[in-house]
């Protein structure tokens, strides 16, 4: 993932001089604008470029509306900076509203912490969280941090619902994570491909455990339990082959699911019963169901392949 926080510029209300350096506590705001690859292809290059460039000039219009501080535009996404939380989610509502009369969409995300605008840029974890959460976004959702809820009053907060929780890029903590909701303020049921987010549901979830196994070594997983995988002595579960990772995997379960959480370099090789093809998932989350076979950095099929047998038990 690139490094938003070492990226963006400042462009507007002032700037900064070149040594200053401000920490403050800000909503961040970051719109990735998808579907312009096809509409390149469907109607041309100047005509394409034309419906992109005024899209993101809407995002920035909306963005200034509502008093926030356009920051950078690099390809098709923008980056803003808000002093107000409440004006950062009106801001989102109202581009949500404006891209869904257009053939471009975005996948947007909102986080709330503190920053340090320095050089003329941007920096800190929170600016790359709000990336995290744009790119991990369906196209035309919204996807908002557990701070940010934080940070508005109660009558903003009932226009979010809770989705789920999501595992970050080197944080070992699961957070909450919350999106719009639906125009009729009924949550409508949403499931990211190899199922990253699952909306909670009005019944409660099944109770599940996760039993995972590997040579000697036996761990039990529960509910918004977490056990590691990795060649660090401080996982879970340890194991030692120079392809795996230090910290390679999590395995979770939240709202009555199982997840598999990868944040290795090799990757890891995933089979959800016998027949079943082996899936190869790298730094992304995937559901797991039944039983099955987990393969860090290896095909299960190789000599020296390390396996991890787990099972989904009912509760």
């Amino acid at each position: 993932m690139v490094d938003f926080g070492m990226l963006y510029t400042p462009r507007s209300r002032g700037g900064y001089e070149s040594m200053d350096q401000e920490r403050v506590l800000a909503a961040v705001l970051l719109a990735d604008v998808v579907g312009s690859v096809p509409l390149y292809e469907r109607v041309g290059d100047d005509a394409a470029l034309r419906q992109v460039s005024d899209c993101l000039d809407a995002i920035r219009a909306i963005v200034a509306q509502h008093g926030g501080d356009f920051i950078y535009s690099k390809g098709d996404d923008v980056l803003s900076l808000f002093e107000s939380s409440e004006a950062a989610l009106m801001a989102v509502c109202q581009i949500s509203h404006q891209l869904s009369k257009e053939p471009l969409i975005a996948r947007i995300g909102l986080h709330f912490g503190a920053v340090i605008r320095a050089r003329g840029a941007v920096f800190g974890d929170v600016v790359n969280v709000t990336a995290r959460l744009s790119a991990t976004a369906n196209p035309g959702e919204v996807l908002i941090s557990q701070s940010f809820f934080e940070a508005l009053s109660a009558g903003s907060r009932s226009t979010l619902r809770l989705l789920d929780k999501m595992a970050f890029k080197g944080k070992q903590e699961l957070f909450d994570v919350y999106t719009l909701r639906s125009d009729d303020g009924v949550p409508s049921t949403h499931v990211a491909s190899r199922g990253t987010f699952v909306d909670r549901r009005s019944d409660p979830p099944p109770q599940i455990n996760l039993v995972i196994r590997y040579e000697d070594q036996l761990r039990s997983c529960g509910n918004n339990e977490l056990v590691t995988i990795g060649r660090s002595p401080e996982c879970d579960i340890v194991v030692q082959r120079p392809w795996v990772s230090r910290h390679h995997a999590t395995f979770t379960i939240s709202n009555g699911k199982a997840r598999l959480v990868e944040r290795s370099s090799s990757g890891t090789f995933v089979s959800m019963g016998p027949g079943q093809e082996e899936v190869f998932v790298r730094r992304e989350d995937i559901l797991l169901f039944g039983s099955g076979v987990i393969s860090p950095g290896r095909r299960s099929s190789l000599g020296d392949a390390q396996i991890l047998h787990y099972e989904i038990i009912p509760g």
